[in-house]
């Protein structure tokens, strides 16, 4: 005997509710782990930044003031702000541990929350992208002889530069497409509906 014909408007099509759910389940535990293993590290980076009396940092941050130690300004002022970069790598941990607990109790609020960090990374990471070619001229501007002040990039050294930036640009892209895929999955219907509505 023959099944019947699916009604208009019927849900034939759909993945399977069991995929939408083991999807959402799964990106949910993943962002607790990531949370959960950047607040780690963040606290681990706080120990180093808290020695403050130790002499040896305090000659490392004098140099880093001063402009005696040869690293690009980029690396200069992130040394020099790793209190503030660990307390900022904390927060953000926290905020992606917090979203990681909302996904995994269906809150639409974090699933909301989530799609509108997926969007600040990718554009963060393009952004990044641009700082490529200055922190590779400042790096090679530090070493005698490979760049005269003023003056452009001997080509071996450009090629390089451009190798570096279009290698990132690639990075970038991928990331890109990994988030937009992620993006799009959680705006389909079948993951959409597992979220309580916000009041």
């Amino acid at each position: 005997m023959n099944a019947p014909p699916p009604l208009p408007g019927s849900t034939a099509h759909a993945p399977p509710p069991n995929a939408a759910q083991g999807f959402v389940t799964v990106l949910a535990w993943l962002t607790i782990a990531l949370g959960a293993l950047g607040v780690g590290s963040g606290v681990l980076q706080l120990l180093p930044a808290q020695a403050a009396n130790d002499p040896n940092l305090q000659l490392l941050m004098d140099a880093l003031r001063t402009g005696t130690l040869p690293l690009p300004p980029i690396l200069r002022w992130t040394m020099a702000h790793n209190l503030e970069l660990s307390l900022a790598s904390i927060a953000l941990s926290a905020l992606t541990l917090w979203l990681g607990w909302g996904l995994l109790r269906r809150r639409e609020w974090a699933r909301l929350g989530f799609i509108a960090s997926l969007v600040a990374g990718t554009v963060l990471t393009f952004g990044i992208v641009w700082l490529v070619p200055a922190l590779i001229e400042q790096t090679l501007s530090l070493q005698p002889g490979l760049q005269s002040p003023g003056q452009p990039l001997p080509p071996e050294l450009a090629s390089m530069k451009t190798i570096a930036t279009v290698f990132s640009a690639g990075i970038a892209v991928v990331f890109a497409g990994l988030h937009g895929g992620i993006i799009w999955k959680l705006c389909t219907q079948a993951v959409r509906v597992q979220f309580k509505p916000m009041p």
